[in-house]
């Protein structure tokens, strides 16, 4: 089954773009993986790429998706600690989720977000790992820069319709940055429908 997707981002008010993501096309499936190093260095963009990476490399097999996002959070959180902090506590946030049929496994550590819309209710889920039905649902991945500046209600009205999904990520990010939000985060924005 392939799946429609989307991106956009903005900087927001931060010197360094310190959000990532990839997709990556898998027989059946779909993974989309997003990260933000939260800090607006050169470090925290290096760790979104690093942990993107890692996660969708990594990501080999779609048979047992919720332990192969485990392996593959576990083996980013080594590789930052190894390369960038050094025994610090990293500074970064990382989301997956593995789209099969209509099921979506996810893992989320951090301060991002996934939405599902299925056109009458608006899910958030923050930090965690489980899975969810996606039969006719649009899922948003986000970073804290599009919470920060967007309502809920904001948020159910740019998923809603038809339009692409590329298209609604355009208009979400349009959205945040017509706010014009003193101290706005950057902001990223991955859906697939």
């Amino acid at each position: 089954m392939n799946r429609r997707y989307g991106n956009a981002q903005t900087i927001g008010d931060n010197v360094t773009q310190n959000t990532y993501f990839m997709t990556k096309q898998m027989g059946d499936g779909f993974l989309a993986v997003l990260a933000d190093g939260t800090i607006d260095s050169v470090t925290g963009a290096y760790a979104a790429i690093l942990a993107c990476e890692t996660i969708a490399k990594g990501f080999v097999s779609l048979e047992d998706a919720d332990r192969q996002l485990e392996l593959q959070f576990a083996r980013t959180a080594a590789l930052l600690n190894e390369r960038l902090y050094k025994g610090r506590q990293p500074r970064v946030s990382a989301l997956a989720a593995c789209f099969l049929g209509n099921r979506m496994f996810y893992r989320n550590v951090g301060d991002l977000s996934l939405v599902s819309y299925d056109g009458r209710e608006l899910v958030i889920k923050e930090e965690g790992a489980g899975q969810l039905d996606v039969k006719g649902v649009t899922t948003l991945l986000c970073s804290q820069g599009v919470r920060q500046a967007l309502e809920e209600i904001d948020i159910e009205k740019l998923l809603s319709g038809r339009r692409h999904p590329y298209e609604k990520a355009q208009n979400i990010i349009e959205a945040v940055n017509r706010r014009n939000l003193k101290n706005q985060r950057s902001a990223l924005a991955v859906i697939v429908a």
